[in-house]
């Protein structure tokens, strides 16, 4: 099993922010969206363009972009999650255990897809994003995200922490966003709720257990989507070296995947 460590994440994030594909610099996640419905991932060139397993990753289905394929122009390098043999309601990816490379004509990257248009509530708790792709559809018709923060209350509940004071289980469930302590004023997600005609949902629980410190800055936050059953939300949440980064995946209305890690400023 292959886990992708902060040294990964760290050259991963660097290398995406070379300009290897124009606009992109934001997240290194990306999407399957190819029009045939999948994209098939193969080893590097010594074993040539061999199919790996020969697993395809169907439309939707998302990555951690890593480089571009050593000795490749028109493929590039990702690692991606394993898929469950039971599929559950939900699943949050904490390592990715599956790598290879993709054709580029097959895949789009997060922050490059249609987004939706940012705003916050008049109490400025939530962040909404709303789909104004399409003017001729009402507005109280359009599908949106909304992100609920307040001022967290895991101080009151129980904590496992290591011999030097590290914080690691709020409920037994690993704190994203902080390290050694609770600062003051700290805030979590409470609530993340999908609106769209005809379905729509709110997260589940697991989905944002223990997510502190959420950014309330729109050049970090965004929603996107590939069509209307495919929305993808992303996060770079926390600071120094507590920041994290994270991407949900909503399918036909609920969310279905996190993948989350540490990515140090």
């Amino acid at each position: 099993m292959i886990s992708i460590n902060k040294a990964l994440y760290l050259s991963a994030f660097s290398l995406f922010s070379v300009a290897f594909v124009k606009g992109q610099n934001k997240v290194p996640f990306g999407v399957v969206k190819a029009e045939e419905g999948y994209a098939n991932v193969r080893v590097h060139k010594d074993d040539y363009r061999k199919i790996v397993d020969k697993i395809r990753m169907r439309k939707g289905d998302v990555f951690v972009y890593v480089k571009p394929a050593p000795g490749e122009t028109e493929w590039v390098w990702i690692k991606y999650p394993e898929k469950q043999d039971d599929e559950k309601p939900f699943v949050r990816y904490e390592n990715l255990e599956k790598e290879g490379m993709v054709n580029k004509e097959r895949i789009a990257f997060i922050d490059q897809l249609p987004q939706f248009t940012p705003s916050k509530s008049k109490n400025g708790k939530s962040l909404i994003f709303t789909d104004n792709s399409n003017p001729k559809i009402p507005t109280s018709q359009r599908t949106k995200v909304v992100i609920d923060v307040y001022p967290s209350n895991a101080g009151y509940r129980k904590q496992e922490k290591d011999a030097d004071g590290k914080i690691l289980t709020i409920d037994k469930v690993k704190p994203w966003g902080i390290k050694n302590g609770l600062p003051e004023g700290m805030t979590e997600i409470k609530s993340i709720r999908v609106q769209q005609p005809g379905r729509g949902s709110v997260f589940v629980r697991e989905a944002i257990k223990n997510m502190f410190q959420p950014t309330m800055d729109f050049n970090n936050v965004g929603v996107t989507a590939l069509d209307k059953d495919h929305i993808y939300l992303y996060m770079i949440n926390g600071s120094g070296e507590n920041r994290y980064v994270t991407l949900w995946t909503i399918k036909e209305g609920r969310v279905m995947s996190q993948i989350i890690y540490n990515s140090p400023e």
